[in-house]
């Protein structure tokens, strides 16, 4: 594995490629819209769930790996300079970058959570669309659709009262 700065510098880079974005879009004509040619909310679970296993699988593990170094280190300085009177701001240092290494790798974890139930909760609100669709007839889950089996023409909500 490279250098931190270069591993930093990869991530960052694959983060750009990516875009993982959710954006709202409004209609046409005035108003905040958003960019881009889409209409409508654009969310992809399966980026989301991947993005959540690499925050637990990859960077969880490094981050405390490499956290926890220089508190080794400040451990082993402050013995060292037993007596001293630098040895307590030492032992200072080292509990304060501890609880931020901490703080950290909680708020990893929060955030890989929270991926996967945005992701999770998306999913839910499509199968729930689609099923709220299909009871007024205009949309099933099998891929056909209502009173207009070869696909539904302009929204699908066209002669809806």
């Amino acid at each position: 594995m490279g250098s931190f700065d270069e591993e930093w510098a990869q991530l960052q880079a694959a983060a750009r490629d990516e875009q993982l974005a959710t954006r709202l879009n409004t209609s046409e004509g005035g108003g905040a819209g958003g960019a881009g040619p889409s209409d409508g909310l654009t969310a992809r679970t399966e980026a989301q769930r991947r993005a959540a296993d690499l925050l637990e699988t990859e960077i969880l593990p490094d981050a405390r790996r490499e956290g926890d170094r220089p508190v080794d280190d400040l451990d082993q300085a402050a013995g060292r300079m037993s007596g001293w009177a630098c040895a307590a701001g030492l032992r200072t240092a080292s509990e304060v970058w501890a609880g931020k290494v901490e703080r950290l790798t909680n708020q990893l974890r929060a955030e890989a959570g929270a991926l996967r139930d945005v992701a999770t909760g998306f999913a839910g609100n499509e199968l729930e669309t689609m099923h709220q669709f299909g009871q007024l007839g205009y949309y099933s889950p099998y891929g056909q659709f209502g009173p207009y089996a070869g696909g539904m023409p302009g929204s699908g909500l066209d002669g809806i009262e």
